[in-house]
């Protein structure tokens, strides 16, 4: 005769009982048997949702998408407009930056269709055109466009 243990975390996840054997349920019914019984669930019982399955995965993707978008939205939505720097102030802090290395970021005069602010722009100023323009991350903007700019600080060591 075979004794099952119930293995709680009373007794610190060790059986208690000596000699008591773990059996899995196909050891306990046979494995003919097991293999029989998930044959038949499968063949008789499954129900395989199929696109049902897929699509759920699909909302589930854009709903986190949506969320994500409608974050960065209100982000946007709490951004306060800086001050105005003159454009010496900005050329000065875009040179800074540009000689030591640092990122920037700057806060544009544009707004968005919906009367906000654009969203900031952050990064290494990698360099200046002939059309009076920076390059800052990997986009290009008109020095005269800037509305604010700041140095981002070095982190500390």
């Amino acid at each position: 005769m075979i004794d099952f243990a119930n293995i709680c975390s009373y007794n610190g996840g060790k059986s208690i009982l000596k000699g008591v054997v773990h059996m899995t349920y196909a050891d306990q019914i046979g494995q003919a048997a097991f293999t029989h019984l998930v044959a038949d669930f499968f063949a008789h019982h499954y129900h395989d949702r199929g696109m049902k399955k897929w699509q759920g995965y699909y909302l589930s993707d854009h709903t986190a998408a949506l969320k994500k978008q409608a974050k960065a939205e209100a982000a946007l939505q709490d951004q306060v407009a800086l001050p105005q720097q003159s454009e010496a102030a900005v050329r000065h802090i875009l040179a800074t930056a540009f000689a030591s290395g640092q990122s920037v970021i700057v806060q544009l005069k544009h707004l968005t269709p919906e009367g906000r602010l654009a969203a900031p722009l952050g990064g290494k100023v990698q360099g200046y055109t002939d059309w009076d323009e920076v390059g800052i991350g990997n986009a290009q903007v008109s020095i005269a466009d800037i509305r604010h700019a700041d140095l981002v600080p070095f982190p500390q060591r």
